[in-house]
């Protein structure tokens, strides 16, 4: 078999840290090859090649590519996001689409997630900023400028409550004895109840109970957009928003709107809708949000599990088993 390590760039990362890409090669014919954005021209690149590798964002791999290209049976994804893949044409073609399992990611990226969350429940963006500005002699004369509640008088609604999304319930419950709403119409409501946490079935019930809202879906049709003006509006004033999924789960400007009128007190994203970002972009202008590259999963011990787990769901395909996590079109429960 073939396989193609498709790099755009950042799927370099594969093997960066571990003997993952030795061990590729040592199981099958492998290249490397950049990736076009042209899904046609992408489907010629990838003729003859039985297996792909690739990143969760980048390139495209729709209607097109499996239109013009019959040679690929596995495509798996080296992340968890998968929106750069149209599973239903993949699925018509017979082609397996699959991802790293999620507890390679979920210790790093809801840890990533609480970071976030707590620059803004402590205010370390604004308390940083009078340090910066020498304004430290002012601060006892602030009149409570930086008196922020514990995370223990905190309720923190969590949108999608999968590998990631229940960890961090987990953490915020069990160390630090928040209360913890969550949203997630693919979750039964009994399993979040029996974890201590309370389960909403409106969207806007929750955004309307929540001190600070962390993010957790994949990016689908159903979810693109989800956090609109509307859902903004029904918001707690001064809510707090994390988002470590997809950027565009969010709607950009109704995220601007709501940062300019001061519903939202911080924003904390590492995940930004058309990333990366242009150094013009609104959205870094205001000093209360807090917008890093991408990075959550970056964690030693995650890059290493999924580069393992991508050469292990090779070798089960070759062996004709079972490939550890296929993507399949989710049915809502009901």
């Amino acid at each position: 078999m073939r396989v193609a390590v498709v790099r755009y760039p950042k799927l370099e990362l594969f093997g960066l840290y571990t003997d993952s890409q030795n061990r590729l090669k040592n199981l099958a014919e492998t290249a490397e090859i950049y990736g076009s954005s042209d899904e046609r021209e992408l489907a010629e690149q990838l003729k003859g090649f039985d297996i792909v590798i690739t990143e969760p964002m980048m390139p495209t791999f729709g209607r097109t590519f499996f239109d013009f290209n019959n040679d690929v049976k596995l495509v798996f994804v080296h992340g968890r996001g998968y929106d750069n893949v149209d599973i239903e044409a993949a699925s018509e073609k017979g082609v397996i689409v699959a991802r790293v399992p999620g507890w390679c990611e979920n210790e790093a990226v809801a840890e990533h997630a609480l970071s976030l969350i707590m620059e803004g429940a402590k205010k370390l963006w604004k308390a940083r900023g009078w340090v910066s500005e020498g304004k430290w002699a002012e601060v006892g004369e602030s009149g409570g400028y930086f008196f922020s509640p514990s995370l223990r008088e905190m309720s923190i609604g969590i949108i999608g409550y999968g590998y990631i999304g229940s960890r961090l319930a987990k953490i915020l419950k069990q160390g630090f004895g928040t209360k913890v709403l969550v949203y997630d119409p693919y979750v039964p409501s009994s399993k979040i109840e029996e974890e201590g946490n309370i389960p909403f079935e409106d969207l806007k019930e929750l955004l309307g109970q929540s001190d600070a809202i962390s993010i957790h879906a994949e990016l689908t049709k159903e979810t693109y957009h989800m956090i609109g003006r509307k859902e903004i509006e029904a918001m707690k004033d001064g809510v707090i928003i994390v988002n470590t999924a997809r950027g565009a789960i969010i709607d950009t400007e109704a995220l601007i709107e709501g940062l300019s009128i001061g519903k939202i007190s911080f924003a904390g994203l590492d995940v930004v809708e058309g990333e990366p970002l242009e150094g013009e972009h609104p959205l870094l202008k205001f000093p209360n949000v807090l917008i890093t590259p991408h990075v959550a999963y970056a964690t030693n011990e995650a890059i290493k599990c999924m580069d393992h787990s991508t050469v292990d769901a090779i070798v089960s395909f070759m062996n004709g088993k079972p490939v550890w996590e296929t993507v399949e079109l989710k049915k809502r429960r009901r």
